[in-house]
């Protein structure tokens, strides 16, 4: 499966679009898996016009931090 973030503004290389194996939503940032294998890309949701994949999970989930636990909709596209 796979997933292709669409995003406002291009990254610094130019890229409109990232062709992804996965992509979470945590709050208000995308974490971008590329197919490729590169380094995952985090991204402000405010500059994602849209994502497209074949699955989406959506499920609550306990996220540990510095000043302690909080839960949060985290959603997975691929």
């Amino acid at each position: 499966m796979s997933a292709t973030v669409f995003l406002k503004d291009p990254l610094g290389d130019d890229r409109t679009q990232i062709d992804c194996e996965e992509v979470k939503i945590i709050g208000e940032i995308v974490w971008a898996t590329p197919e490729s294998g590169d380094q995952e890309t985090v991204i402000p949701l405010s500059n994602v016009a849209g994502v497209d994949g074949e699955s989406v999970d959506q499920e609550i989930k306990a996220i540990e931090s510095p000043g302690g636990q909080f839960t949060e909709l985290i959603t997975d596209i691929a």
